[in-house]
């Protein structure tokens, strides 16, 4: 699903009125924009008990059916912030200690890109949703042109026993340039 803000979607529409009026290249900056990928499913650990540190690792596709209002433009998309919220099966998500995020093509050969390295600070306190920020923007604009484009989420901590569902939203900036 992508959430454009208002600044977004008014962008959007200058490009198609510019696309209609006859001008040569138009070009707009997107500040933010979200793609967020709902019921992400992680199972059980299976500790029987134990709480000891345990990975899971889960990944999802974003087809051209998802990404197509941008594949259409010439564009530079940049990774901002990941953020995985709790959406069944517990409250929060305090019992993560470390999430890494990649992306990467549906190609065997491709390189992986590293979106975002999570690690929980010793205060934080319960939440029901991390917030992994970039140090810097991460260049996505080759990934985002793929056919398919694959996210692995993958955590380690103190993993519930049992199943355990979030959603992870991208947020998203760029630069979309339409020529005619």
């Amino acid at each position: 699903m992508l959430k454009m803000t208002n600044h977004t979607a008014r962008m959007a529409t200058l490009l198609l009125l510019a696309g209609t009026a006859g001008c040569a290249e138009v070009e707009a900056d997107v500040p933010e924009a979200q793609v967020t990928q709902k019921g992400i499913s992680f199972k059980g650990s299976d500790s029987g008990g134990w709480h000891d540190e345990v990975s899971g690792t889960q990944t999802f596709e974003l087809s051209s059916e998802n990404l197509s209002w941008l594949k259409d433009l010439n564009s530079k998309v940049y990774l901002m912030q990941i953020d995985l919220a709790a959406t069944s099966g517990v409250q929060d998500l305090s019992f993560i200690h470390y999430a890494h995020v990649t992306m990467s093509t549906d190609d065997k050969n491709a390189m992986s890109v590293v979106l975002a390295d999570y690690v929980r600070p010793d205060n934080q306190t319960a939440t029901a949703t991390i917030s992994a920020k970039t140090p810097y923007p991460v260049d996505i604009s080759n990934l985002w042109q793929a056919k398919k484009v694959l996210v692995t989420v993958s955590v380690a901590g103190n993993l519930p026993d049992k199943d355990w569902t979030v959603s992870v939203t991208l947020h998203l900036s760029g630069k979309i340039t339409y020529k005619l």
